[in-house]
């Protein structure tokens, strides 16, 4: 089964936080996309997205349902970014005018067909943080094709994906403030992380937020 996924905006910290939940709970991880063809893609996209932006979102949708069916068949996996998290940045490149009209139905279509045969994970975790905080960590980070992307884009992506976990239903979902939580570089906020996550992953549902102080139920029971 697929246990964990963690996701968030380009630069929050989803693959740290994979790797040291991989170490705690011994869970099989998959990081984001890790073939030959993932950068190359990317960087035509930051160069050209109206070009690009259709071939690579299909690309990724078809390697991550890939990825959850395998998780879904072996089990005890942790997953860096989701089907659903994909849709935001196709749902964003659409609105932009990256993706024609047609590209962008003929990706829902896809997307739809696709996310009705994955099992969602036991536990979503949703890294909400401020584009100033992600676009901090995309400098250190060092990719030149992220830094050259224009704020405002980061800013619509964040937006969508507000929208996108302030509906999901999936699933538990667990939205951990990393503006001023720092499980990268603070072992104590990392500590604090991974008891919050193993106290969730013994309760079947619920919405919960964590500050770094305590931890919220914010649905109804």
């Amino acid at each position: 089964m697929l246990e964990v996924i963690v996701d968030g905006i380009v630069g929050v910290g989803k693959t740290t936080l994979v790797e040291i939940m991989k170490d705690e709970f011994e869970f099989t991880p998959f990081f984001e996309m890790e073939d030959e063809k993932v950068d190359y893609l990317l960087g035509k996209f930051y160069s050209d997205g109206k070009r690009w932006s259709f071939t690579l979102q299909t690309y990724f949708l078809n390697k991550r349902f890939y990825q959850m069916k395998k998780a879904e068949k072996e089990g005890h996996f942790i997953m860096d970014r989701s089907i659903y998290g994909d849709f935001v940045f196709a749902k964003a490149q659409y609105i932009m005018g990256m993706m024609s009209e047609l590209e962008w139905k003929i990706y829902q279509d896809i997307y739809n067909n696709l996310v009705e045969h994955v099992v969602p994970p036991r536990l979503m975790i949703y890294l909400r943080c401020s584009v100033e905080t992600a676009v901090k960590r995309l400098r250190k980070r060092g990719r030149q094709y992220e830094q050259d992307v224009d704020v405002d884009y980061w800013k619509f992506i964040l937006k969508l994906y507000e929208e996108l976990f302030r509906n999901y239903d999936e699933s538990m979902l667990l939205v951990v403030d990393a503006d001023v939580i720092d499980f990268v570089e603070n072992e104590k906020d990392r500590e604090k992380v991974l008891s919050v996550v193993s106290e969730l992953l013994s309760i079947n549902k619920g919405v919960f937020s964590f500050d770094g102080k305590e931890l919220k139920r914010i649905d109804s029971k």
